[in-house]
């Protein structure tokens, strides 16, 4: 009779430890709606770098807290908020355009290790360049928004898939495909080469193409492949100058196998169906 009475209690009480979780987290996406909004209000770099200072420090503080993981942050429409199929890995992703026609990008990520999370920041530097062999670190972000996260095993290695876009400069826009891991010590790392690109080994595909152009690039788990638009000047006059650059009516695609992400040229759509 005593255990009765005590989940019969535990019943009751679940429903108010969850409204007073979601409580205290709609109190932080009401102070970070305004905070967004005076982003995007803002009119000069060093204003809208404060402001995304004091949105970084908003989130570090709150994404500490317990529940912060599975709680959706559905106000925020000028938040990026990705999370992995396992449930191990969240990623919060800004930006805001400089007066020089560039992006400054800001990300967190939340990572699941058992019953505790681990929360870390990603620092965009402006100076890294957006090489496709290169390994970075938090700290020598190249900058993205991040919209699917693909976990897959590397010789028993745990790793992810990032797919993001950048809004990049001048006339082009890039999509990038981002391999992500942790070290020993749980630090991030970029740039794992398990992407096998025509003979070679590549750490991340980087895709740049005209800011009037709407390029596709997404996981399908019934194919397990990443299928993308293959990119083609609009004329052969135009090779490598990407503000000329869109998709061709074909696809390509990366086939994960035994751990590596294989190109698959000419990708047959019909495959999908």
């Amino acid at each position: 009779m005593v255990s009765k009475r005590f989940i019969f209690l535990i019943v009751l009480l679940f429903p108010i430890v969850v409204l007073n979780a979601q409580s205290k987290f709609e109190t932080l996406e009401q102070d970070l709606v305004i905070q967004f909004k005076c982003l995007k209000e803002a009119k000069v770099d060093s204003v809208k770098l404060n402001v995304s200072n004091q949105i970084m420090d908003n989130l570090k503080k709150n994404l500490k807290k317990k529940g912060s993981f599975v709680y959706p942050f559905d106000r925020l429409t000028n938040l990026g908020k990705v999370s992995s199929s396992d449930q191990k890995l969240r990623i919060y992703s800004w930006n805001f355009l400089m007066e020089n026609g560039e992006y400054r990008y800001f990300a967190l990520i939340q990572r699941k290790q058992g019953k505790k999370t681990k929360l870390l920041v990603l620092n965009h530097n402006l100076e890294t360049k957006d090489d496709m062999y290169s390994k970075l670190f938090a700290k020598t972000w190249l900058g993205a928004l991040y919209y699917q996260i693909i976990p897959f095993k590397y010789r028993n290695k745990e790793m992810y898939l990032l797919l993001g876009w950048d809004g990049n400069k001048g006339r082009t826009n890039k999509k990038l495909i981002e391999t992500l891991s942790f070290s020993k010590t749980g630090e991030v790392e970029f740039g794992f080469p398990v992407i096998n690109w025509r003979g070679k080994r590549l750490s991340r595909v980087i895709f740049e193409y005209s800011k009037e152009a709407r390029m596709k690039l997404n996981y399908y788990s019934r194919v397990n492949s990443v299928i993308f638009d293959h990119l083609s000047p609009s004329e052969p006059r135009y090779n490598n100058q990407f503000e000329y650059y869109g998709p061709d009516f074909s696809y390509d695609a990366l086939e994960l196998k035994n751990g590596i992400w294989n190109l698959v040229e000419d990708f047959n759509m019909e495959n999908l169906n």
